[in-house]
């Protein structure tokens, strides 16, 4: 499962990013908006989630919940106009098991069931480190540089109720790590109220520099390493936001060419389509009112499937979400703040027979937003 890349608003909002900008939230889609951060400014933002899904297929369900770190990151200024951002994040997550048996022979000896099992286990991680520039008051450009490390392993069995026949066990190994490039662009147009924020993202392709191996287990034991086994697609990402009073609505629309990108040296992917919009209730930093500082977000997002099983495509995804983001403390000198948001993700199949997958999703961060840079005058 890919990583939804976003933090606690604009997770909340569906996952935009493209043309999202705003001085006081981290913003890890888009490089261009570390420039927003202003010189006095230090912000951390850490986040959870928590989640309980459900599998169906064929009328058996089962529930599963698991937790995990969905990023951590800061971001301060380095130079005029030039904010830094430095951040870890994971870029996908495997782990599944599951299994069919069936007869395959019934005489006057008896019977012999085989059965095959699939495992899959590891996942990638993501290191990086990015600047936003903001070389005149209207454009702002960006340049995220990631490292990918990570390693999985992918095992089927065949297995007989019976030793008259040979057991069978084959394993996908792969050790990867490689370098990856986002380039982010943000435009700017303001009136006396308004503001709307033009955005764009650009992922080039590339190769995943990995150790893979394919083992299988049979009569005897034969290990094949696959050279260039992994290669990632081109993304490219667009959107913007549109702020008016206390209110923000925006909207991205991205596409990956996975049909393009090797998984242990074939090409089994698709490209994808994705889309997501948000609004948000703005809050009166200036109140002090508790629930007036406090801001709310909606939204909604879709996503084509990114591989195929066979020639069949894989399954849609589709969520909401809704989320608040409220002050640490009710004190009015404070700008750090707690993110709270709700999902439910549908992951739904293209074809009968596939499972079906119902995801329930908490995500809690914290924002720290504190004046680490201030001078202050002794008397």
């Amino acid at each position: 499962m890919l990583s939804d890349q976003s933090t606690g608003i604009t997770r909340a909002m569906g996952g935009i990013g493209a043309g999202f900008r705003r001085d006081n939230t981290l913003n890890l889609k888009n490089p261009a908006s570390y420039s927003t951060v202003d010189t006095l400014t230090f912000i951390a933002d850490i986040g959870f989630a928590i989640q309980n899904v459900n599998f169906s297929e064929n009328g058996v369900k089962l529930n599963a919940h698991n937790g995990y770190i969905s990023h951590m990151a800061m971001q301060f200024r380095i130079l005029p106009k030039v904010g830094m951002t430095i951040g870890f994040m994971p870029f996908s997550n495997i782990g599944y098991q599951f299994s069919n048996s069936e007869i395959i022979r019934r005489d006057e000896d008896g019977s012999i069931t085989a059965t095959n099992t699939y495992n899959g286990t590891g996942g990638v991680r993501q290191f990086m480190g990015g600047l936003g520039w903001r070389p005149t008051e209207w454009i702002s450009v960006g340049v995220n540089a990631s490292y990918l490390t990570g390693d999985m392993t992918h095992t089927i069995g065949n297995t007989y109720s019976s030793s008259e026949v040979q057991s069978r066990y084959k394993t996908y190994y792969a050790d990867m790590g490689a370098l990856k490039l986002d380039f982010g662009l943000q435009g700017t147009l303001k009136s006396a109220d308004r503001t709307l924020v033009l955005g764009a993202t650009f992922s080039p392709a590339g190769k995943l520099e990995s150790e893979s191996y394919v083992t299988d287990v049979h009569s005897t034991t034969d290990t094949t390493r696959i050279e260039n086994a992994f290669s990632m697609p081109d993304l490219i990402t667009a959107g913007f936001t549109y702020q008016w009073k206390n209110r923000m609505i925006g909207a991205d629309l991205s596409y990956q060419t996975w049909s393009k990108a090797e998984f242990f040296g074939q090409k089994t992917g698709c490209d994808r389509l994705s889309a997501s919009a948000g609004f948000m209730l703005q809050s009166d930093e200036k109140s002090t009112n508790l629930f007036k500082r406090t801001s709310y977000q909606i939204g909604v997002n879709f996503s084509q499937p990114y591989y195929k099983v066979g020639d069949r495509r894989g399954p849609m995804q589709f969520g909401v979400s809704a989320g608040f983001s409220t002050p640490i403390t009710s004190s009015y000198s404070s700008r750090s703040y707690l993110n709270v948001s709700g999902e439910y993700v549908r992951v739904q199949p293209m074809e009968k027979g596939m499972i079906t997958e119902n995801y329930i999703r908490l995500n809690l961060s914290v924002t720290f937003m504190e004046r680490w840079f201030m001078k202050l005058m002794v008397d």
